[in-house]
């Protein structure tokens, strides 16, 4: 598997976000922008980036109702 970039994307929806290596973390609501990629230890999931130690996980099913891609690309 190729380790892709994150890409520019804005939240569709509501998103608990936890800081890397802590149990906290935050809410997140839906406009805000972010940085989206895949996993690369699990490609079933994806990694969406508050910031550079601010992170959520989505399942790769709910990708699409969950974010929107701001960086002109093609959605895959």
């Amino acid at each position: 598997m190729s380790y892709e970039m994150p890409r520019a994307a804005k939240l569709l929806k509501e998103v608990e976000s936890k800081y890397i290596g802590l149990s906290a973390g935050r809410t997140h609501k839906a406009g805000k922008k972010c940085k989206v990629q895949r996993s690369p230890a699990d490609p079933g999931l994806f990694i969406i980036w508050f910031g550079k130690t601010e992170i959520a996980k989505v399942p790769a099913l709910q990708l699409t109702e969950t974010i929107e891609y701001t960086d002109g690309r093609q959605q895959l």
